[in-house]
């Protein structure tokens, strides 16, 4: 967690002043009060909060599976919510990419030794 709230904080802290002499300080609606309240709880906090949580039970095959299939999902969510396309290539890399997925996933409940 340390290492997170760390990496977090200073970036977040140098991109605000960055932010601030680039650009000036912004007005604020209660709206964008509220987006920025959203994305630091939900977006932020919660998110790494399981994220620390995956990485100290899973296995880091596990972690690296849960990793790589963002790529993809985040393609599929372009798609959905802000009707992005998607080119066939593009549709078969993650075609590719989920057939590596569960091709790993079903290896490995094969080669798992019964209980």
């Amino acid at each position: 967690m340390a290492i997170t709230v760390v990496s977090m904080g200073i970036g977040s802290v140098v991109l605000l002043i960055v932010g601030i002499f680039i650009q000036g300080l912004p007005r604020l609606s209660l709206m964008n009060w509220l987006i920025i309240l959203w994305l630091a709880v939900v977006n932020s906090a919660f998110a790494f909060t399981l994220w620390n949580r995956t990485l100290r039970t899973l296995t880091a095959m596990q972690s690296s599976i849960i990793n790589n299939t963002m790529l993809f999902q985040i393609a599929i969510l372009a798609w959905i919510f802000l009707n992005e396309r998607v080119t066939w290539r593009e549709g078969i890399g993650m075609a590719l990419a989920v057939i590596g997925v569960v091709t790993v996933q079903v290896r490995r409940r094969q080669a798992r030794p019964p209980l």
